[in-house]
């Protein structure tokens, strides 16, 4: 990591013309984020990326996102916004792919209300149906298939029953492609980024076409999950019909996040990336809370 900081730092000063940086790693993870201090600037380094893509894929993946933040930033949707150096998009380092994005200096806000988080995940949904960029129809779910492969024979029967329980949904996805929405993806709260300017969105690699309420599903399913049925912002989006009008959809929605996020979850981890123990309760919440969505759906 001291290698790539200081080649980071020395493309700061001669490709992006930015004077004194200093790099200093915020976080790592799926993508490594690292603050071009003192500039209002992070770099966000993709440290998993599929080794059977070409540099053009990844490239063209990560220029993506930066359209879909300026466009949603156009809208009026309060996001992480992007920066264009080197003249603008993807830049490569040390065979590691990054984009840049303003800095938010750390921010303590109160979590949002159910009718907030429903107003900020609807105006967010609302301004995606207006992008007219290419957005990869189920792409975010298609990418699970992967786990689900790796998976297939690990020896745990909760695993294995909530596989079963993707395929069929996967079957009800691709049946009717006409009912899919441009989605943020993957709009959960660790998604909402608290800032000066409230709470702002962030992380849009995984724009894609979804089903109906997935973006509010994504929102409250590990809320959900984790705090029960109960849980305030779930109560608020299905006790509401301006919310949710159609409880079978959004149901469905709420089923398939859950399983996609558990499993996708879970693989990680058992790879080495991500965090075994918040994994491992999602495994063990997963299958009882799926099998009551029908029940909560209905107030029962």
């Amino acid at each position: 990591m001291e290698r790539f900081n200081y080649q980071l730092q020395r493309a700061a000063i001669a490709d992006f013309g930015l004077t004194d940086v200093t790099p200093v790693v915020l976080s790592r993870g799926g993508n490594i984020i690292i603050h071009l201090a003192p500039h209002p600037i992070v770099a966000r380094v993709a440290a998993l990326t599929n080794a059977d893509q070409q540099d053009h894929h990844i490239c063209k993946k990560l220029e993506q996102e930066l359209l879909v933040a300026s466009h949603l930033h156009e809208q009026g949707v309060p996001v992480l916004r992007p920066v264009y150096l080197a003249g603008g998009g993807a830049y490569k380092l040390e065979g590691h792919w990054m984009t840049f994005w303003e800095y938010v200096p750390p921010t303590t806000l109160s979590f949002p209300s159910p009718r907030d988080a429903v107003d900020m995940v609807n105006t967010l949904s609302l301004a995606m149906e207006q992008y007219t960029g290419h957005i990869a129809i189920l792409g975010v779910w298609s990418r699970i298939h992967q786990s689900v492969n790796r998976l297939s024979k690990y020896p745990d029967v909760r695993i294995q029953h909530l596989i079963h329980k993707f395929n069929e949904l996967d079957q009800q996805m691709h049946a009717d492609s006409t009912l899919l929405v441009p989605s943020h993806g993957d709009a959960h709260a660790r998604n909402l980024l608290p800032s000066p300017r409230g709470w702002i969105w962030m992380d849009f690699e995984d724009v894609s076409w979804m089903p109906r309420y997935w973006d509010l599903a994504s929102f409250v399913a590990n809320l959900a999950l984790f705090k029960g049925e109960q849980e305030p912002t779930l109560r608020f989006m299905i006790n509401n019909p301006d919310v949710v009008a159609d409880r079978d959809a959004f149901g469905f929605a709420l089923t398939a996040r859950i399983l996609m996020s558990t499993l996708g979850n879970f693989d990680y981890a058992v790879s080495g990336y991500g965090d075994m123990d918040f994994a491992s309760e999602q495994v063990k919440l997963a299958g009882e809370f799926i099998n009551r969505v029908e029940h909560i759906l209905k107030g029962s």
